[in-house]
């Protein structure tokens, strides 16, 4: 082989395939799906070519389906509904309505601007919260490496010197002991507990109870609604822009919102309410879980009959304050953990020494 094949050979022409299916994938499968649309491609032969060139195997084998389907005779948003957790249940709306009003690539691509935002702001989310994430556990393994490790030892030498303990340095040592005793059964415990937490947020309560009190919570609770606020925003935009009726649009909107069941809900109030003649704007005033803003900018959409326009503008500004909310939770936490463990550091450090030193004291 000459150096010439064996560069055609060896050349970057794909990029490594993976199992997983991640935003990336999905936003470059919207990508491709409509550029081809766009460019008269036929929808079977569009998905194929998105099939062949996925760099996810996962979400290969989805859209090989999906073809296979369309080539039965289904439709696109058919298809992408038989894989939910691939496919949103906005995306999967707004895929029918283009369907219907025959602006496929118009949706396909406003559609992969919003895949686009949405992976971003995730990026920013892990991005803000990796420093804090990785401060905990240092700061987790090392105050457990010291009550494994090195508290013990000195605590043998203490109890085989018969010295007096102060008490700080009893309540390390009994902690110690604790740690060394029970601590399987508390990881175990703790593993159980997430185990647990996780099953009980799947449920309708869960979701219900726990998203309520997060919307209470100082910080927090800014960012909950925030991200109400733009997951509103953003979609009531996509789908009245796709040309989705409104009370459609509500209805779908509804299903955006199946994990939220309080905005949920409220939503379902909204469309009952927009249904028998009343504004949207004094409709979702009357849920009490929409932002002044959001209430007076819908009112002026409603106004100027360019709501779509109106929410698609407002959309942005609520991004950048969930990112802005993040980064400050990401700041207030830092400094906390490092307190933190600096603390329990020094606590541990003089549980050890000041016995020494009052033993040294007592040499005469």
């Amino acid at each position: 082989m000459n150096y010439e094949e064996w560069c055609i050979g060896h050349a970057r022409v794909a990029s490594k395939a993976h199992k997983k299916i991640i935003m990336d994938d999905k936003m470059s499968f919207f990508n491709q799906l409509s550029t081809l649309v766009a460019s008269g491609t036929p929808l079977l032969q569009a998905l194929q070519i998105c099939a062949a060139q996925s760099q996810s195997l996962k979400l290969r084998t989805v859209l090989e389906d999906m073809a296979s389907r369309i080539a039965s005779g289904s439709s696109l948003h058919a298809a992408a509904a038989e894989y939910p957790r691939v496919f949103e249940f906005a995306w999967v709306e707004v895929i029918r309505t283009g369907e219907l009003t025959g602006k496929m690539a118009h949706v396909l691509k406003e559609l992969s601007r919003q895949v686009q935002e949405q992976r971003d702001g995730q990026r920013k989310i892990k991005k803000a919260m990796t420093y804090p994430i990785i401060l905990l556990s240092v700061a987790t393994l090392a105050i457990t490496a010291m009550l494994w490790f090195v508290v013990p030892t000195f605590s043998k030498m203490f109890k085989d010197m018969g010295a007096e303990l102060p008490a700080i340095t009893q309540f390390v040592v009994n902690l110690s002991e604790g740690v060394l005793t029970n601590g399987p059964y508390v990881l175990g415990g703790g593993i159980a507990a997430f185990v647990a937490f996780k099953k009980y947020m799947r449920t309708e309560d869960g979701r219900r109870y726990v998203g309520g009190a997060l919307m209470v919570l100082p910080t927090i609770g800014d960012l909950v609604v925030m991200l109400m606020m733009y997951k509103f925003a953003a979609n009531i935009s996509l789908l009245l822009s796709s040309g989705v009726p409104m009370l459609q649009t509500l209805g779908t909107l509804r299903g955006i919102f199946g994990n939220d069941p309080i905005y949920r809900d409220a939503l379902g109030r909204v469309e009952a309410r927009v249904a028998a003649g009343q504004p949207l704007a004094s409709s979702l005033e009357e849920t009490g879980l929409f932002t002044s803003m959001i209430i007076n900018m819908v009112r002026i959409g409603e106004e100027s009959g360019q709501l779509s326009a109106v929410m698609e503008q407002i959309a942005p500004y609520y991004k950048d304050r969930c990112e802005t909310l993040i980064a400050k939770v990401s700041k207030m936490l830092e400094p906390v953990i490092i307190l933190g463990m600096g603390t329990a550091v020094a606590v541990m450090m003089l549980s050890i020494y000041m016995p020494m030193f009052e033993m040294s004291g007592n040499i005469k």
